[in-house]
């Protein structure tokens, strides 16, 4: 929305840099759209002309202000702004909202911030608990008779872990990190409503809301209900974490996929720079050292639950790795480059010592456990590197060799960029040329999307050959950076799935909405 129009514009959410700032402001003004709360999201020169205009704001990546916007915020202050701020460090900043910032801290094991749990009465219809992993804060702490400590984080057990998660002070809300796109996105939304209406009551009631969200819920009921199950129809998801829904407790987490008619799990045990089971190949990862074989305890909790476990690896990418461990890859010449010679964290498809570090890992994981298949993703070259003419042969190589290393019965499936034949020049991946010979049991294209003229144009291309189709799982993207969709919307897309006799939909991601707000009214009807 364009400064143009902001006289419709309830609240301002100023990124303080283009990427992943932006990215954050846009989750806000997302889930403030959902609580009919209209806002923009402008840049720190924007910012001036905006402000003037509104009574609350929010600071997304400002750790460091400014001279010039910290005084466009004490004036927006002093006309009796508030504003709500993440995740910053400035002294300034915190001395105008009037707490006290006591430094940087990264959490000491896996999911010690997982909860923001809220012991306040005000504003009205803040939610009792929110979900969401964070690894870092800049800690806050009250100062007497100007703030209060509003929510504290626990971790995944319960546990208080001493740290402040929310503050609020005469001036606004302080928050020790940022809002994710990550567990409990409806209560952020909830939470958001809750901060705007205590500062703008007309924008934002609980009552209202709470008849808002159970009149949604009775829609969806009824639309789902309407649905038929298809039968022999795959139902994939891709489990990010690698951990299940609750880190710790897999059996759980299988109660829910058998409960919501979950098929195949494609499970994330490894990539290039980590493995969250024991490797004789791979980097052992936090999450393995801390937490036990994650892909032993997945097969395990699995057992008699009628769900396949798949074993994902992200091949090529180095996600994960530690400072090191990419050094190790650059100094025996393993990373890709840009065209203009800049590293990026992708391993290069060219090198056979590469393709056999990474096909060894294949190997391992099919040999040593039982899983139903392994799940390929990331199996091509990074976006905008350097690449050489026969790029997609060294890509189809490696995926050739792969189903050598995975022995039938057991399925190979790839994760694949779903516009094709584009994506053989782009990224070098022929995926319709590995279903032509035979050396993969299912491409998973990541069809992630709002729009459902853009989703139907991608399965027509993808059926347009039928024994491709029967081989071809749909992917969506619930909670993808792609695409963000309610229940309603998974449920048109899979209806369209059907319509083109694809195989059946995998849903990215295993995450809190996918189990809160997608799988139940799955499980009503077209499931």
């Amino acid at each position: 929305m364009s400064l143009a129009s902001s006289l419709l514009v309830a609240v301002t959410i100023v990124a303080h840099e283009p990427g992943y700032t932006t990215s954050l402001a846009n989750h806000l003004k997302r889930w403030l759209a959902g609580e009919s709360v209209a806002a923009q999201v402008v840049t720190p020169a924007q910012m001036p002309a905006a402000l003037a205009k509104e009574r609350i704001a929010f600071l997304v990546g400002f750790a460091s202000p400014t001279k010039g916007e910290m005084a466009t915020l004490r004036a927006f202050r002093s006309r009796g702004g508030r504003l709500v701020v993440f995740h910053s460090s400035s002294p300034d900043l915190a001395a105008l909202m009037g707490v006290k910032p006591v430094g940087y801290r990264t959490a000491a094991y896996p999911g010690e911030f997982s909860r923001m749990v809220f012991s306040a009465k005000f504003p009205e219809g803040l939610p009792a608990s929110v979900r969401q992993t964070s690894s870092v804060l800049h800690r806050a702490r009250a100062i007497e008779g100007r703030s209060r400590v509003i929510a504290m984080w626990s971790d995944r057990a319960g546990r208080q872990t001493g740290e402040p998660a929310w503050l609020a002070s005469g001036a606004g809300f302080w928050m020790t990190h940022v809002l994710q796109a990550d567990g409990d996105e409806d209560l952020k939304a909830q939470l958001l409503g809750a901060i705007v209406g205590s500062v703008v009551p007309s924008l934002w009631n609980y009552g209202a809301h709470r008849r808002r969200e159970e009149a949604k819920r009775q829609s969806l009921r009824a639309i789902a209900a309407k649905q038929v199950p298809a039968r022999g129809e795959l139902h994939a998801t891709w489990d990010q974490s690698g951990c299940g829904l609750y880190p710790g407790d897999w059996p759980r987490t299988f109660r829910v996929l058998k409960a919501a008619r979950i098929t195949d799990l494609f499970v994330n045990v490894g990539g290039a720079g980590f493995a969250n089971y024991p490797s004789a190949v791979l980097p052992r990862s936090k999450t393995l050292e801390q937490e036990g074989d994650q892909l032993a305890a997945c097969l395990a909790a699995s057992a008699g639950t009628g769900v396949r476990v798949h074993a994902w690896l992200m091949c090529f990418s180095t996600a994960r790795a530690t400072p090191d461990r990419l050094e190790v890859f650059r100094r025996r010449g393993w990373r890709l480059k840009t065209p203009s010679g800049k590293l990026t964290d992708f391993l290069d498809p060219s090198v056979p010592a590469v393709r056999e570090y990474v096909l060894s890992a294949v190997g391992e994981v099919a040999a040593r456990y039982r899983v139903a298949g392994v799940h390929l993703d990331f199996v091509r070259w990074g976006d905008g590197t350097a690449k050489p003419k026969d790029a997609a042969a060294h890509v189809s190589a490696f995926v050739a060799a792969a189903r050598r290393r995975v022995p039938r019965p057991k399925w190979l499936t790839t994760a694949v960029y779903g516009k094709y034949p584009s994506c053989i020049v782009s990224v070098g991946q022929d995926w319709v040329g590995w279903l032509d010979t035979g050396i993969v049991d299912y491409v998973v294209p990541m069809d992630y999307t709002e729009d459902p003229m853009q989703f139907e144009a991608l399965l027509r291309q993808h059926a347009s050959v039928r024994s491709h189709a029967r081989r071809t799982i749909a992917g969506i993207g619930v909670t993808a950076n792609e695409s963000r969709l309610d229940a309603r919307q998974v449920i048109s897309q899979i209806c369209l799935v059907r319509k083109y006799g694809l195989a059946g939909e995998a849903l990215f991601d295993l995450d809190v909405t996918l189990e809160k707000s997608i799988l139940p009214y799955l499980a009503l009807g077209i499931w």
